[in-house]
């Protein structure tokens, strides 16, 4: 056995890192998998770090591969997917006592049900089983290796921590799959009951899911689109490149802590696949990356992943609904009721039911707006949902396809043909200089017409939830089931020819706005209403889908329209790595650009502001403050903090025409709406957001980097400050975090994860690269804070791809595994 350093940077590991290593099969010179270790083993895999403690991961098949990401991932964030396996399974109450959940268990119960799992698992791809196989052992492996007293002191030792199996991971993959679609009203499907003896009633106790939506409040769309935090990404085509590849950046805006929480990785079984980017725990396979020929990244599509549908109940009988079938004949068809007995503590259980249609799970509608009616009272309905993403088992198969591709187009060609991706457009580059925008995703077949017909006839209540952004069909009747392609592999959602994209030349984007608008140049029209942001067109428009965009997409679009003609000052007018870093660093404040020169101008000219309560304040140090502010949200910005305050307190969104004297005009929506209403509101606003900042005795000129941080823990509460900004603001690079008792901004737990900058060369890939939270969840690794210190500071990092790149920055001895 020998162990061979490949150079001298090696990070200080811990001596049982070192026993570990040691401890294992031995590491040799070559690269040939098949010369080290016994023949018959069941996993092979070979793992080397690199600076920033990105593994590298050979394998001769697929089980490997998925044993040496387990095993890795093990290493710098075993407790959140431990944690996650137990939240999955519906044992939080059993286990994680105060934090546990009875509606969520009661929930992810029901779900996960063995027969679940075993169809999902059914549909698996043969190589997809073995790396999810494999994961599953590689982790586990980890825990066997370092022993369960000696992992993560976030769970080290706590009753929970064990070895996880295949069966777990589908479990995990079951709850995920629910992101966009059903996991969002679990609150609304546990607390529901029967009408009993004539009387509505709700459960006896509420629970609180993730996320949750207050029952005084219309139900809040912001939590299935995600629409409050937000991802970008940038293609940029040869036309605009100036050479003859393509230029990409990706930031998906995602929580940094929990089963969102992304981790960097390069996977390699040598002549099959060669791909590096970050994926999301617990996946084998690359989410967003790239290739020797392909970069693509994700941002949340606004596409609705399930409808609501209103069913009329049989008179007297709650647990019966009237459907006129496709022959035209009445039924009268069963809600089920399904017990589900989750466990907890002291070998104690409980039992809780959840109600089925044919369609899906029953809602108590009150929880989704008070003014809907309850389950059978005089109106004599009940509501259910379906959800596509729920019978979408082909997202690990979707991603393993991704990872191969070899160009724009046939990325699109194994989107379509697959049609795995749950909840997010897809945006993309490849070396021939193309540039894509798709969003290439289950979609319930629901036309236009469709949404119209079924909603129409059945009293006040569908309008009322599409108003909503709900959609909601009449499910009395087959005429409103979800249609079926020809090109579709999942009844009931929209075939590839029936999804968005387009390929250019020059640029394509995303900011979490509909499919619509992803190239000034070359709208996208004519699809279900059930892909736009808004299922009601916006009022005045003769394009179905145009509709008012939000200020960071129109922040997008200006970065771009500044660079190609040199506005922004950087020099030329193409786009390549460097300068496209410094773009999206930029931390420009669109609001800011838009209202700000108005906002002083009334300020100066009357520098008495009123405050809420009836008292007034001099805004004159602020509005000096203001003029001289950058307009930037970057850490040295000063001012930056008060107009976030002001732009907060006014509520004005960019969404609609409220506050603004130029209303929206769909040919010119980059631009429109604009010119804020100066009134006794706006100026209100600006004296609150100073009262505010003197009570915390903060200075109006604090630099933003004073204010706005993470800690680094184990470093005594080190503050790192972190530039960015809120997404509502019209900040393209959103650091999003609640504001403290003091004034301050943090710690950011949402916002910047794995950005990406791709371009591509004679030899491959040209890649930087940032992970904003790093790579281990573990504070007592050395990798958990060493690329935030590199986001604060702006300073990328350039990823090894080939065998030189990872040789130059090896830290630390090859490990392999065998088993």
């Amino acid at each position: 056995m020998s162990i061979k350093v490949l150079n001298r940077r090696v990070y200080t590991l811990t001596l049982l890192t070192a026993a570990v290593s040691l401890g294992l099969s031995g590491c040799s010179d070559s690269d040939n998998l098949s010369s080290n270790g016994n023949t018959n083993d069941t996993y092979a895999v070979d793992i080397q770090r690199t600076e920033f403690g990105i593994p590298h991961i050979t394998a001769k098949d697929y089980k490997g591969l998925g044993y040496g990401v387990g095993y890795a991932f093990a290493e710098d964030n075993f407790c959140s997917l431990a944690r996650e396996v137990v939240v999955a399974r519906g044992e939080s109450l059993l286990y994680l006592g105060a934090q546990g959940n009875e509606g969520s268990d009661v929930f992810y119960t029901w779900y996960n049900t063995p027969a679940r799992r075993a169809e999902f698992l059914a549909a698996q791809d043969p190589e997809t089983i073995d790396a999810v196989t494999g994961y599953a052992a590689g982790f586990s492996r980890y825990l066997r290796d370092t022993g369960v007293a000696n992992i993560d002191p976030a769970c080290a030792n706590a009753e929970w921590v064990r070895e996880i199996t295949l069966d777990d991971l589908l479990t995990v993959y079951g709850k995920a799959n629910l992101r966009g679609g059903l996991s969002n009203f679990v609150r609304q499907i546990v607390d529901t009951a029967p009408p009993v003896s004539g009387i509505v009633m709700g459960s006896s106790r509420m629970s609180s899911p993730e996320p949750t939506a207050e029952s005084d409040e219309k139900f809040d769309m912001t939590t299935i689109n995600v629409l409050d935090g937000g991802s970008n990404a940038y293609a940029f085509g040869s036309e605009v490149t100036g050479t003859d590849s393509g230029v990409m950046y990706g930031n998906p805006h995602e929580p940094w802590e929990g089963v969102q929480r992304f981790y960097e990785f390069h996977t390699t079984i040598p002549g099959e696949l060669d791909v590096m980017g970050s994926a999301q725990q617990g996946q084998p396979f690359i989410n967003i990356g790239f290739n020797k020929d392909v970069a693509w990244s994700h941002t949340v599509s606004t596409a609705k992943r399930f409808t609501l549908y209103q069913l009329s109940l049989v008179k007297g009988n709650p647990f019966k609904y009237n459907y006129v079938n496709s022959a035209g004949m009445v039924e009268q068809r069963d809600i089920e009721t399904v017990p589900v007995t989750i466990k907890m503590p002291n070998n104690q259980t409980m039992t809780r039911n959840i109600y089925v249609s044919q369609y899906g799970p029953i809602l108590n509608a009150k929880l989704l707006n008070p003014n809907l009616p309850a389950w059978g009272d005089a109106n004599n309905v009940v509501y259910t949902i379906r959800d596509a993403a729920s019978e979408n088992p082909r997202a690990l198969n979707q991603w393993r396809s991704m990872n191969m591709a070899t160009s724009v187009e046939d990325l699109v060609d194994r989107m379509q043909n697959i049609l795995g991706l749950g909840f997010v457009n897809t945006i993309a580059t490849d070396r021939n200089g193309k540039a894509l925008y798709a969003d290439i995703s289950t979609v319930p077949n629901v036309t236009r017409e469709k949404l119209a017909a079924c909603s129409a006839n059945a009293g006040a209540a569908l309008p009322l939830l599409i108003a909503s952004d709900l959609p909601a069909l009449n499910g009395s009747t087959a005429a409103c089931e979800w249609g079926n392609d020809a090109d579709s592999p999942q009844a009931g959602i929209f075939g590839g020819s029936n999804l968005p994209f387009i390929i250019r030349d020059d640029y394509a984007l995303n900011s979490n706005d509909s499919y619509w608008l992803s190239n000034a140049k070359q709208p996208l029209t004519g699809f279900s209403p059930l892909l736009q942001r808004n299922l009601v067109s916006f009022a005045g428009v003769s394009t179905p889908e145009a509709t008012p965009l939000s200020l960071r997409t129109r922040m997008a679009f200006t970065q771009i329209l500044d660079r190609l003609d040199n506005k922004d000052g950087l020099g030329g007018t193409t786009f390549n790595i460097k300068n496209m870093e410094e773009v999206v660093y930029g931390n420009r404040s669109y609001a800011a650009e838009l209202v700000l020169n108005d906002v002083i101008a009334n300020c100066k000219e009357f520098p008495i502001l009123p405050l809420t309560g009836g008292s007034t304040i001099d805004a004159t140090q602020a509005c000096n403050v203001l003029t001289t502010w950058d307009r930037r949200n970057n850490l040295d910005s000063k001012g930056a903090h008060i107009f976030r305050k002001f732009w907060t307190n006014l509520r004005v969104s960019g969404l609609t025409n409220a506050g603004f004297r130029t209303p929206f005009n769909e040919a010119d929506p980059v631009n429109t709406p604009r010119d804020l209403i100066i009134n006794e509101n706006t100026r209100r606003a600006l004296g609150d957001s100073i009262a505010y900042f003197n009570s915390k005795n903060i200075a109006l000129d604090a630099p933003l980097g004073s204010l706005q941080f993470v800690i680094a823990a184990g470093k005594n509460g080190e503050k790192i400050p972190m530039h960015g900004g809120f997404g509502p603001e019209g900040v393209f690079n959103v650091a999003s975090s609640s504001q403290n008792s003091d004034g301050t901004y943090g710690p950011v737990t949402n916002g910047p994860t794995y950005m990406q900058s791709v371009t591509f060369d004679s030899k491959g890939p040209v890649v930087e690269a940032l992970l904003a939270f790093s790579q281990a969840g573990d504070t007592t690794r050395p990798f958990h804070r060493d690329q935030t210190r590199r986001y604060s500071a702006k300073d990328w990092i350039r990823l090894p791809f080939s065998a030189g790149e990872i040789s130059k920055q090896a830290i630390g001895n090859k490990i392999q595994l065998r088993e």
